[in-house]
């Protein structure tokens, strides 16, 4: 399973190749997005998108699993800042969730915030606005 970043979508959104290729050459039962990512993107979607840019990406999310925010996510979440607080390398409290919820699945994210991502141990990322190797 892969669990799309909001960066990812938005590059979907905008036709943004690779992602939108390989958001469409994903099954639908391959992809997924945590909670986290849905409330970014209906945040930044009535903050500064219009009607039609809201009513695309509800299209787009309808057939995909949310992932949600759970007890394990959670804890996972928790791990991983105490981790990250005792390297002295903290990442934004968003992030946090979103990678707790995708390592407490053991999915890979899919995301173009490498470099933030890639500081925590053991969470699989995929770049998605890169040609797949």
């Amino acid at each position: 399973m892969t669990q799309l970043d909001s960066n990812i979508v938005i590059h979907c959104l905008k036709g943004r190749e690779p992602a939108t290729s390989r958001f469409l050459a994903a099954t639908p039962s391959g992809i997924a997005i945590p909670s986290v990512v849905a409330y970014e993107l209906e945040y930044g979607t009535l903050k500064i998108a219009g009607l039609p840019r809201r009513k695309i990406l509800s299209r787009m999310l309808q057939n995909l699993e949310e992932v949600p925010f759970d007890r394990e996510a959670a804890r996972e979440a928790a791990r991983i800042r105490v981790e990250l607080e005792r390297r002295g390398l903290m990442i934004a409290p968003l992030d946090l969730l979103i990678a707790g919820t995708v390592m407490s699945r053991g999915a890979i994210l899919a995301t173009n915030n490498t470099r933030e991502f890639s500081r925590i141990k053991g969470l699989r990322l995929e770049d998605w606005t890169l040609p797949s190797t």
